[in-house]
């Protein structure tokens, strides 16, 4: 395959992202990656974690189990699709990258329906609901590192708070090379920069409000940029792949494309693993409610149909649910 060089002004935001997402996935790897795969390691990362072990299981109704199924069968189906068109480097060209986040994105949102319906909760249509529904699970303390980080308040005025992270307090440059030391200033970084990207949008909605005549839109106190970063729930890593996922819809795909060059592949690798990993987890909270074994069920017989190999990653999940039913 021919070098291909990146286009110089994409080239700058796309290496701060592919360092978010290279650093991102080298923690998730370093932790989880050890086991019999990333998916197993998640698994037990999550049935390990204290709060978890305090939930109370339940039986699910016929309607909740087909639920459940359809909707992690849907997460399986975009994470097999991903995996596949980025698992040979040869044959990878930077125009994927345009795609990749969008599948990334519905993967874990897929998986997120799949875990309201395990819980109990009111599945949520709305990609808004979704991403609350998740920053309520992140703040509560159920979910393990790296998905335990959580950022609220107002990055315009500087009253900015951070949660399951351990800062260093050293400062980190947006393409200052990845160092597993500031991987958390990393990942603070990339939350407050999410969330002041939302508020942005909120506040240009709300300067189009009650405006005098004679203008055409309305300033903004600090108190009123406070009061609505107030109503706007904690930004958890949810929110950043929503962000790579609006990014690429709905405003600059080029950055992930013509930014790239070589290092194309490099990204969207991250991205499966990031991808992998948070699915896996979502499941695992699935099971923390209604047991391994219809998980187990499920991957199975999504295996089955799709005729997926057994070292492949969904094949792997079927090896993780069944080991917890022994």
């Amino acid at each position: 395959m021919p070098l291909r060089f990146p286009d110089p002004e994409y080239a700058r935001p796309f290496r701060a992202y592919l360092n978010y997402f290279e650093d991102l996935a080298g923690r998730i790897g370093g932790l989880y990656g050890f086991s019999e795969s990333l998916a197993a390691g998640v698994h037990d990362g999550v049935e390990g974690h204290p709060r978890i072990r305090r939930i109370q299981r339940r039986v699910p109704d016929s309607s909740s189990s087909v639920a459940i199924e359809r909707a992690f069968q849907r997460s399986w189906a975009t994470l097999r699709c991903l995996i596949l068109g980025v698992e040979d480097s040869e044959i990878f060209y930077e125009e994927a990258n345009a795609w990749v986040p969008i599948q990334v994105y519905y993967a874990v949102y897929h998986a997120i329906l799949g875990y309201a319906a395990s819980s109990g909760q009111t599945i949520p249509r709305v990609h808004a609901r979704a991403l609350k529904l998740m920053g309520s699970e992140v703040v509560s303390g159920r979910l393990p590192v790296p998905w335990s980080a959580w950022c609220d308040g107002c990055p315009h005025t500087g009253d900015v708070n951070f949660g399951g992270l351990e800062l260093s307090g050293d400062p980190v440059h947006v393409l200052s090379s990845v160092d597993p030391y500031t991987s958390d200033d990393r990942l603070a970084m990339f939350l407050r920069t999410t969330r002041k990207k939302e508020l942005d949008r909120r506040f240009a909605e709300e300067r189009r409000q009650d405006i005098k005549p004679g203008r055409t839109w309305r300033c903004l106190s600090v108190q009123d940029k406070e009061r609505i970063a107030k109503s706007m729930a904690p930004t958890t890593l949810f929110d950043v792949l929503w962000r790579i996922r609006k990014k690429t819809n709905y405003e600059d795909a080029d950055t992930f494309v013509l930014g790239a060059g070589d290092d194309a592949w490099r990204f969207a690798q991250a991205l499966v693993i990031v991808t992998d990993g948070t699915v896996a987890l979502l499941e695992a909270l699935a099971a923390a409610y209604v047991g391994p074994r219809l998980l187990a069920d499920i991957s199975q017989a999504y295996a089955d149909r799709t005729r997926s190999d057994p070292m492949s990653a969904i094949g792997r999940r079927v090896s993780s649910w069944q080991d917890k039913l022994k």
